[in-house]
C-alpha cells in the first residue's frame, strides 16, 4: 500500500500543482522561553472551492482531500489526514508577532493557489524549542507529509538534531549543525546580503573597503561576512567600530579620513546608518544591507540615504515583478521587519509545492524574496536585487552596462 507521502505527491503531480512564477537576524537571546505548547491545531480554511477559477487558479483539489471550506466557515475537522504542517511560536510573548507574519504570508500564498492549494494545518507553539519538537511529532501522527518550522536559529538547530525530519522538513533559519537528509533550509540571513554587497562593489571596480560596524552580535556577523567575501575576491578591508550612539557619529569622519579606502560598507542598523551617513564623504560609494534601511519609510526620512547601495528582496523594490504582483500585501500594516517575514512565508509555501512534487537535488524559484536556488547542502540561497534610493524612495538599480 503506498505511503501517505507517495499518495500525497501523486495527487500533487496529477493536478500539476504550480505556484505563480514570479528573519533572519536572530531574535534577542532574552526571548528564550519555557517549553510547552498550545494544544490547539488549526486546519487553515482556504478559498471557496465553489468559486470559479481565476488567473492564479487551476484544477480543484482532488476528492481524496475533500472540499476545502471557504473563508469564514469552520476549520476542517482535525484527525489523521495528509497535510503540510506549519509549526510556529504563535503563542510566544516574544516571537508571536513575527511568527504570525510568516503565518499570514504562508496562508496568503495558499489563497492565491486557489483550488490547487495545499492542505495546511497551523500548529501554535509557545516557544521555538521543545514545544516545536512535540508538535512535530503530533503532526506526523496526524499525517503530515511535510513540516515547516524552525523560525529562529536555535529552533532550526533543535529540529536538525531531532528525529523529526522523517519526511521533508523546511526550516526557516540556518541550523548551526549539518542537516539530516530530508531537511531543507531557507532564511533571510543578513550575512547573505553582506556577501552580495561585497560582490556588487567588487564588480563595480572597487578594491579597498572600509567597514563601519557596531558591537552588536548581528553587526559583527554582517561585517565578518562582508570581510570574508572581500578578502576572497579583492583584498583587505579595514574596520572602524561605531558605538551606536548618534552623538559619536561626527567622529567617524575623522577616523575614516586616515584610512585608505575607495568605498564604505555599513554593518549598522537603521538608526545608526542614518546617524553615520552624513559624516561620510560624498566621494566614497557606500554599501549596506537591508538591516540598515527601511524601504517603507517616508521619502523625507530616507533622503539622507541618497547614494547608498544595498540589496533587497523584489517584494520591496520591484513592485512590477511577476510574483510580487500576484500576492496581496498584508491585510494590516506591518513593521518592515515583520513584512520581510510575511514575504518569507509566501516563498516558503511555494517551496513546499516544489519539495512535494520532486524532492529534487536542484530546484529554483523566482520568489518575492529573491531568486531562490538549492545548493548541494540543501540550503535555499537567495540572490537579491541591487537597490538604492531615488529622491528618498527605495528603488531597484539598473545593472551596469
Amino acid at each position: 500500500m503506498p505511503s501517505p507521502f507517495a499518495r500525497f505527491t501523486a495527487i500533487l503531480l496529477a493536478t500539476s500543482l504550480a505556484a505563480p512564477s514570479a528573519f533572519s537576524a536572530d531574535p534577542p537571546r532574552e526571548t528564550t522561553l519555557p517549553s510547552g505548547f498550545a494544544p490547539s491545531t488549526v486546519v487553515t480554511p482556504l478559498r471557496d472551492p465553489a468559486a470559479p477559477p481565476g488567473p492564479a487558479q487551476a484544477a480543484p483539489v482532488p476528492a481524496q482531500f475533500g472540499p476545502l471550506p471557504p473563508p469564514g466557515r469552520q476549520p476542517i475537522a482535525e484527525g489523521p489526514a495528509p497535510h503540510v504542517a506549519l509549526i510556529l511560536p504563535l503563542s510566544s510573548p516574544a516571537l508571536g508577532r513575527v511568527a504570525d507574519a510568516v503565518r499570514q504570508g504562508f496562508l496568503a500564498a495558499g489563497e492565491v493557489a486557489g483550488r490547487n492549494a495545499l492542505p495546511v494545518r497551523v500548529y501554535s507553539a509557545i516557544d521555538d524549542g521543545p514545544a516545536v519538537l512535540e508538535l512535530c511529532q503530533k503532526a506526523q501522527r496526524d499525517g503530515a507529509v511535510l513540516v515547516v518550522a524552525g523560525l529562529t536559529r536555535d529552533g532550526a538547530t533543535g529540529l536538525a538534531r531531532s528525529d523529526c525530519p522523517r519526511q521533508p522538513t523546511l526550516v526557516l533559519n540556518q541550523p548551526q549543525d549539518t542537516m539530516p537528509a530530508r531537511m531543507y533550509a531557507i532564511s533571510l540571513q543578513a550575512e547573505q546580503e553582506a556577501r552580495q554587497a561585497a560582490l556588487m562593489a567588487i564588480n563595480e571596480g572597487l578594491r579597498a573597503a572600509i567597514v563601519i560596524a557596531s558591537n552588536s552580535p548581528l553587526a559583527r556577523r554582517v561585517a565578518d561576512a562582508f570581510e570574508r567575501e572581500w578578502a576572497r575576491a579583492a583584498g583587505e578591508a579595514r574596520r572602524v567600530v561605531f558605538s551606536g550612539n548618534p552623538d559619536d557619529a561626527p567622529a567617524i569622519k575623522e577616523r575614516i579620513s586616515t584610512l585608505r579606502g575607495d568605498m564604505v560598507f555599513l554593518a549598522l542598523d537603521v538608526v545608526a546608518t542614518r546617524a553615520v551617513r552624513p559624516y561620510i564623504s560624498g566621494t566614497l560609494p557606500i554599501y549596506t544591507t537591508s538591516v540598515g534601511v527601511d524601504p517603507r519609510a517616508e521619502a523625507t526620512v530616507n533622503v539622507d540615504l541618497e547614494g547608498v547601495r544595498y540589496v533587497d528582496m523584489p517584494w520591496f523594490v520591484q513592485p512590477d515583478h511577476p510574483a510580487v504582483m500576484v500576492y496581496p500585501p498584508p491585510k494590516t500594516p506591518m513593521a518592515v521587519e515583520q513584512e520581510r517575514l510575511y514575504a518569507l512565508g509566501i516563498d516558503a509555501y511555494r517551496l513546499c509545492g516544489l519539495l512535494l512534487q520532486s524532492e529534487a537535488k536542484s530546484m529554483s524559484l523566482d520568489g518575492v524574496t529573491g531568486r531562490i536556488s538549492l545548493d548541494a547542502d540543501r540550503h535555499f540561497s537567495r540572490v537579491l536585487v541591487p537597490a538604492g534610493f531615488d529622491a528618498g524612495r527605495a528603488v531597484a538599480l539598473q545593472p551596469a552596462q
